[in-house]
């Protein structure tokens, strides 16, 4: 059983999601990592889930917009922790555990390039995964091709914009080679198991009768710690 931490471990109160703390309690349990990057103005790749770092600092401010001396700046949820680098990520895992890395926006190709010289200096098991297809397959044409990378999907889409969706992604997207694994909300994954023999991930487990209800279903669960079931 793979079992992924969502965004580490953490709780938002004293150990902050995507933060260094939150891996490290994560390697603790010797649980694989899933995290998200971004793109700062000036290139440097960060790891942080939203567009705007509001909801964490309470400031009002997209990541794309600021530099990464401003970021490395700000507390996070009046916390000792701080927004790291991938680069930093990287060098606390050293290969410890996989690393479930999703990529949150359209990297432009230099973001790409700095992303894949990043992992060329990095000796452990990587999956790369995005929402986005456009970044899927430009990876795919770039030395990234040498990673697992698979498409996440979405059950937030309604009536004819669902139907489309639909028949690009189920019809589609994932029967393409350079699509190793699919990512699926738990919501999903009957449709999914319909038309894809690949390799599935499920997210996010929240509760130990989550863990028991979908492990039947794949050997891949990204969770967050209260849906983890350790073997202590």
């Amino acid at each position: 059983m793979n079992i992924y931490a969502h965004r580490g471990l953490f709780d938002n109160k004293k150990i902050v999601e995507n933060t260094i703390s939150a891996f490290k309690r994560a390697l603790l349990d010797n649980l694989n990592i899933e995290l998200d990057i971004r793109v700062t103005k000036d290139n440097k790749i960060v790891v942080f889930h939203d567009d705007n770092i509001k909801r964490l600092t309470g400031i009002n401010r997209l990541v794309k917009e600021m530099t990464y001396n401003e970021l490395s700046n700000v507390k996070l949820l009046n916390t000792t922790d701080k927004i790291p680098l991938l680069e930093d990520v990287l060098k606390l895992v050293n290969g410890r555990v996989t690393l479930l890395i999703e990529l949150k926006e359209n990297f432009s190709n230099n973001a790409l390039k700095e992303l894949n010289k990043l992992l060329l200096d990095y000796n452990g098991k990587v999956l790369l995964q995005s929402f986005n297809p456009v970044i899927i397959r430009k990876m795919a044409l770039t030395s990234l091709k040498r990673y697992k990378m698979g498409i996440l999907l979405t059950n937030e889409y309604k009536g004819f914009k669902r139907a489309l969706y639909d028949v690009f992604i189920y019809k589609y997207l994932i029967k393409q080679k350079y699509i190793s694994f699919i990512s699926s909300p738990k919501e999903l994954i009957f449709k999914v198991k319909e038309v894809s023999l690949k390799e599935l991930l499920i997210w996010t487990i929240k509760t130990k009768e989550e863990f028991i209800k979908y492990k039947k279903y794949s050997n891949n669960l990204i969770c967050e710690e209260k849906g983890i079931v350790r073997d202590k």
